[in-house]
């Protein structure tokens, strides 16, 4: 499969890429351009000729938000400033960049393996502190109790997880680590006592009952959750910073947000990255659980969030409440004014899900070389890299790739085999939302820059 890639401003660079569409689309050679303007009738121009020719195109631009910028531009030619805008956004940039977090801005293998490093050397120390309180000889050694290990804590999860589908249950990741760190205290306890009084001969064991407090449990789970911020400090990217740096410089009248369905969170990321983002909505949070990714919920409240307190258009949503699937998903306003990007790994989660909501959605497929990216063998998109960075659209992989991508989960991962199929299957079908994808986050905002300029993506298949 061949693909090129140009990037043309004038309507005479457009119909010269029209004429090479005519020698090569009768070869069976696919390929794609970018035609990337601010003036909108060029970019109708673009609109009108695609379907005479058979092409195709995605990241249709917001019209009525360039005809804005373009009056701006116009009116503030002569003025002093300059610096005109009618919106919350730039005149000729997003109003809106929200960004997925594990994966898209750090790598959560080693964030998540850091984070439950800490929590099993807590709860080792915790569990024999426990075990020789417990213990009904005042006079009997302290006993070294069996550690926690990450594999013990991954089954009590998975076993925790299975029960509760069993009814019907669904809790939050919060609750369900919480659980999981009560069981095993329980557990480890028990063993330690039971050793203890074996050694004692003392035949009461049976009978014991060891009892944590919510509280132990809560400092515990919150231990957790601060080393997984400190070790997404120090696991950001190498081109992290400098790409949200940018991102702010170029559009400062933008809003920066986290959308997540984890306990990342930017905004507690103070030593790195916190200054960048405004707000963080996580699937965890009250108003959003069950409705986390790929559901449309998190994306409402994201978006309403932005109306109620950051925005001066009026993005036609209007919705005080959050519904799940089914439910009208498309945030954006009927005249188009409302510019929001989503930056994100997952092709389900973030690519697929918020393009339905209305964005225009990057996907963040970073170079193995560089990143150490652990969607690579958990998505099971059997997507293959295109030639170009900052494309769009993706490519088939084969069978194989799919089951080696399957069989390749992070052992941290709790999903079942149904869960993994299913996310195959939504992969697949995001691929199609791709407004762009890029391999590196240097070039995020370049590619945020095109989009919000209307920068239309051509191809012939």
């Amino acid at each position: 499969m061949m693909r090129m890639t140009f990037t043309t401003f004038t309507t005479g660079a457009f119909l010269l890429h029209l004429f090479l569409v005519s020698l090569f689309k009768d070869n069976a050679s696919p390929f794609t351009f970018t035609f990337t303007s601010n003036d909108v009738s060029i970019l109708q121009v673009v609109e009108a000729f695609a379907p005479c020719c058979n092409l195709g195109i995605s990241n249709r631009p917001s019209y009525s938000l360039l005809l804005r910028a373009n009056d701006v531009d116009t009116s503030s030619s002569g003025s002093s400033g300059g610096n005109d805008s009618t919106s919350s956004g730039t005149s000729s940039g997003p109003h809106l960049i929200t960004f997925d977090l594990d994966d898209t801005i750090f790598p959560v293998g080693p964030v998540v393996h850091d984070a439950n490093v800490a929590l099993m050397e807590h709860l080792a120390s915790l569990t024999a502190s426990l075990t020789n309180a417990n213990n009904a000889n005042a006079n009997a050694p302290t006993t070294t109790t069996t550690c926690i290990t990450q594999s013990d804590f991954i089954a009590s999860t998975k076993f925790i997880r299975s029960e509760l589908a069993k009814d019907g249950i669904k809790i939050t990741y919060t609750e369900l680590r919480k659980r999981t760190i009560q069981r095993e205290i329980e557990r480890i306890s028990l063993i330690g006592i039971e050793k203890s009084n074996n050694n004692d001969n003392d035949s009461s064991s049976s009978s014991t009952v060891v009892t944590i407090s919510k509280e132990v449990v809560s400092d515990a789970y919150e231990l957790w959750e601060e080393h997984r911020h400190m070790a997404a400090e120090r696991h950001l990217y190498h081109d992290t910073i400098a790409m949200l740096d940018e991102l702010k410089e170029t559009f400062p009248d933008a809003t920066i947000a986290a959308i997540t369905n984890g306990k990342g969170n930017p905004l507690r990321m103070t030593n790195t990255i916190a200054k960048y983002f405004d707000y963080c909505i996580s699937g965890e949070d009250d108003n959003v659980f069950p409705y986390r990714k790929p559901d449309a919920g998190i994306y409402k409240v994201a978006v309403e969030k932005y109306q109620q307190e950051y925005n001066t258009i009026n993005t036609g949503s209007g919705s005080d409440s959050v519904s799940g699937s089914g439910s009208d998903t498309n945030t954006s306003s009927d005249d188009d004014d409302f510019c929001w990007i989503h930056i994100g790994d997952d092709l389900a989660n973030d690519v697929g899900a918020s393009a339905q909501c209305g964005a225009k959605s990057i996907w963040v497929d970073l170079g193995e070389e560089l990143y150490n990216q652990t969607t690579h063998s958990h998505t099971g998109s059997g997507t293959t890299p295109s030639s170009g960075s900052g494309s769009a659209g993706a490519g088939a992989g084969t069978d194989n790739d799919n089951e080696k991508q399957q069989q390749q989960q992070p052992v941290w991962s709790t999903a079942t085999k149904e869960e993994q199929e299913m996310r195959r299957i939504l992969n697949e079908e995001a691929q199609k939302y791709v407004a762009a994808r890029v391999q590196n986050l240097s070039e995020l905002p370049d590619v945020v820059k095109n989009i919000s300029m209307g920068s239309v993506h051509v191809s012939c298949s």
